[in-house]
């Protein structure tokens, strides 16, 4: 298993994955300083030019959320996921779904200041994606009630970017949400595996 990686980026969030289903994996570092991002063969991978990407023995996946359900699904034992046939199937494939259709965009409308239309948008406004997130932990302490899942992950390392930019409060359910989710032990060894790989480039300079 080999994660496209860079630090300080999107792929942290495979990065904690792979950590949470303790799977053998190795990172193939996409130095996007030196823009190896933008070289042919990485094109060939993501497209997109963009961090996380995956290639599990010749299957590439690229795209965060994709990306974390190919895991899930890739290892069911892990229990982050729902198979199909599972009921909560559909519910886990509409929070995947969320955090880059509606949450990412809210954030960035709210960062830049553009001018919204919460009518035509699909993500209608921040306001509105944080409500769905408090309505959706009414039921429990995860998005799919009591088990945490690549959903979860997706979400709460998203909403901790929002905190960071000081475009949501990091209180009330949602911080506490995302509190329980970062002192999971797998993202201690994901942030470690971060840190590590911060620490490496400052030696370089």
């Amino acid at each position: 298993m080999k994660l496209y990686y860079w630090p300080k980026t999107r792929a942290f969030r495979a990065l904690w994955m792979l950590e949470e289903i303790g799977a053998p994996y190795e990172l193939a570092r996409v130095n996007l300083r030196a823009g190896e991002q933008d070289t042919t063969d990485f094109h060939h991978v993501n497209p997109m030019c963009k961090l996380p990407a995956l290639d599990d023995d010749g299957v590439q996946v690229a795209e965060s959320g994709a990306v974390l359900l190919y895991l899930a699904d890739r290892f069911p034992e892990s229990k982050l996921g729902a198979p199909i046939g599972d009921p909560l199937r559909g519910r886990l494939l509409q929070w995947l779904f969320f955090t880059p259709g509606c949450l990412e965009p809210a954030m960035a409308e709210k960062l830049t200041g553009a001018s919204g239309n919460s009518f035509s948008f699909g993500w209608g406004n921040l306001e509105r994606v944080k409500l769905a997130i408090d309505t959706a932990l009414d039921e429990g302490e995860w998005l799919l009630g009591e088990r945490f899942t690549a959903a979860d992950l997706l979400l709460a390392s998203t909403l901790q970017i929002a905190f960071v930019a000081k475009l949501l409060e990091a209180s009330g359910r949602i911080g506490d949400y995302v509190g329980r989710a970062m002192a999971r032990d797998a993202h201690a060894r994901a942030m470690a595996v971060e840190q590590r790989e911060i620490d490496a480039l400052k030696l370089q300079h």
